[in-house]
């Protein structure tokens, strides 16, 4: 018997150490994924369902990520929104409430997944844990925050050939916003001015940053 039980904790040990390998071997191809992206513009549909699959809000506009850390997600009518990061502050300008909101970037990332794409990778190992599956001709990766007051539980992200196709964001309302990347160019240079931002005349500021 207690050889056999011996037996059994052995294989147990070796189960999970096999597991936790898998986990590392994928985060590790995700980051060596995301260091090739130096940039990267694209259009994107992005649909919200809630937990029995209806639709919540469909939307569409254009993404420009550039490493490190720079963001523009820009939403067509009628949802109108724009998200700036130059490396260091965020800012979220809502144009139907005339209201901008300033955060620094660390402050900001839970908030905003696409900043992951541009972000640094090399933090991506102290954030999150990682698993991946072969879905046809697509390899996707699942990421799990290790910090569980973030806004999501996990985040997918779909990659066919180089290209990452879809990001999916799970959040703890059990809502899922799947977003497609559509008509990308990438590692192209872009105007510096397109990850700066100009707070407009009367509207309204909310600055959130340290000593902001």
């Amino acid at each position: 018997m207690i050889s056999k039980l011996t037996a059994f904790a052995g294989g147990v040990i070796l189960s999970v150490a096999s597991l936790s390998l898998q986990a590392g071997e994928a985060l590790e191809e995700f980051t060596s994924r995301l260091k090739t992206l130096d940039s990267m513009s694209t259009e994107f549909s992005q649909v919200t369902m809630d937990q029995n699959g209806e639709v919540l809000q469909s939307l569409s506009g254009t993404l420009s990520v550039q490493r490190p850390g720079k963001m523009r997600w820009q939403t067509n009518p009628p949802y109108e929104q724009l998200v700036v990061s130059d490396g260091s502050s965020v800012w979220v300008y809502d144009m139907d409430l005339e209201q901008v909101t300033i955060r620094n970037l660390e402050a900001k990332l839970q908030e905003t997944p696409a900043l992951l794409l541009s972000g640094d990778v090399s933090n991506i190992a102290d954030s999150y844990s990682a698993s991946k599956e072969q879905v046809g001709d697509v390899v996707r990766y699942r990421l799990k925050p290790l910090d569980a007051s973030q806004l999501f539980e996990a985040l997918e992200f779909d990659y066919a050939d180089d290209e990452v196709e879809f990001m999916r964001i799970f959040d703890a309302a059990g809502q899922i916003t799947e977003i497609r990347f559509t008509s990308q160019e990438t590692n192209t240079e872009f105007d510096p001015a397109a990850f700066t931002f100009a707070v407009p005349d009367d509207v309204d500021v909310i600055d959130g940053r340290h000593g902001g």
